[in-house]
């Protein structure tokens, strides 16, 4: 049996390792981009944002237990504690002990009214009255209903502890989990654009720059944008549309040794005016997400990142990269139902992604694991597999 994946981020990834180990089952992953990881890689603009793992993420964590790190470690023995931090008007900065500020018995309850009071002009409707250079243009309210905002809602009880990477994201999870992958038969070709894919009697035939080949089945993990792309140029009748996600900047800073902030045991976050500063002391480095700062060129946030980590030395370097383009950055977008993607039957093709239906109340690497995870278990299914010994860890 042939199985074609496109696509290495997390959804990508998590498909080959659940399927990989199957006797006659072959694995062929093709990646359009020079770097493995989709959402999760680390290019020249340095990284998609800082890598949170949640306390529970319980599929994605079982398969990082998997995967063994570049020190002999696992994966999720190397993910460290994230200490959390929130500046006060009144006491300034304040350890909390929830991932959420809103929720942390830290904060009294009038610098929290304060915070929200602050947001009510919220940047992420920016992009509506966009002014000039410098402004947050990136922010959208397009794809905001009462559904997924509901679900971040409950998401807040549950979830109240991150873990992070000491280091990069591509030097401590995706080259690992694609060296596991190779270790066990998985072919993983990047720079293989995938233009269109049709079906061929029983099978699905794929077609990239190196010719046309047929597969029994087909996971299709692109991001929405470029699943719409690969849809249309296939020309199969589907119901995706291509709407705007909140969409943010991200900054990897590379920091001076002497720094104090790099003092610290372990990855501390530090959160203020809109903008959230992950430092990883392990890297000298931090990483910078701006959501609701209210600018977001690299002036500003340079200057922001010195005054909240108190930094006493020039940056040493500064990478930006905003989210790759408007569309692929999602907070609270609405999921994609499996079933519905496509007005007419295609036999042989599947969907997984974090924007695709799942349990998890979020988009995020569990929403995509989750789903890739349900994937595999269908195809197994479908193409009478045995799971394979420590691949049975199927989506809720």
């Amino acid at each position: 049996m042939k199985i074609c994946i496109i696509g290495s981020g997390i959804a990508g990834l998590t498909t080959a390792f659940a399927l990989c180990g199957h006797p006659g089952a072959e694995l062929v992953v093709y990646e359009r981009d020079i770097h493995f990881g989709g959402r999760a890689d680390v290019g020249p603009g340095g990284e998609h944002c800082p890598r949170f793992f949640m306390d529970d993420y319980r599929h994605l964590l079982r398969i990082l237990g998997m995967i063994k790190g570049p020190d002999g470690r696992t994966v999720h023995e190397m993910l460290r504690r994230v200490r959390r931090f929130a500046h006060t008007e009144s006491t300034g900065w304040v350890e909390i002990s929830h991932l959420y500020r809103m929720m942390a018995k830290e904060i009294p309850l009038r610098e929290k009214l304060r915070v929200l009071w602050a947001w009510r002009p919220s940047p992420l409707l920016a992009e509506r009255h966009f002014s000039g250079r410098g402004d947050n243009r990136y922010g959208s309210a397009r794809n905001y209903s009462a559904i997924p905002l509901a679900r971040t809602a409950a998401n807040l009880f549950r979830s109240k502890t991150a873990y992070a990477l000491p280091g990069a994201t591509d030097e401590y999870l995706v080259d690992p989990w694609v060296t596991h992958l190779r270790e066990r038969g998985v072919t993983l070709t990047a720079d293989r654009r995938v233009s269109r894919i049709e079906p061929s009697g029983g099978t699905v035939r794929v077609h990239t720059p190196a010719g046309a080949e047929e597969f029994d089945a087909v996971v299709v993990t692109a991001f929405v944008p470029d699943l719409v792309a690969l849809l249309d140029a296939s020309r199969i009748d589907h119901a995706v549309d291509e709407d705007g996600h909140t969409h943010c900047v991200a900054f990897t800073v590379d920091l001076d040794a002497r720094e104090a902030v790099l003092r610290e045991p372990g990855p501390v976050l530090y959160s203020r005016d809109g903008i959230n500063v992950l430092v990883q002391p392990e890297a000298g480095r931090c990483v910078v997400l701006c959501t609701l700062s209210s600018r977001t060129d690299e002036e500003y946030v340079r200057e922001k990142v010195r005054l909240h980590l108190d930094l006493r030395h020039p940056l040493r370097r500064v990478r930006t990269r905003p989210n790759q383009r408007p569309g692929e950055a999602i907070l609270v977008g609405d999921y994609l139902r499996p079933d519905r993607i496509l007005r007419r039957p295609f036999p042989g093709v599947y969907f997984a992604g974090s924007a695709i239906h799942n349990s998890y109340p979020i988009d995020s690497a569990e929403g995509a694991a989750r789903s890739a995870l349900t994937a595999a278990a269908l195809i197994r299914r479908n193409l009478g597999l045995r799971a394979a010994q420590g691949r049975d860890t199927d989506g809720d």
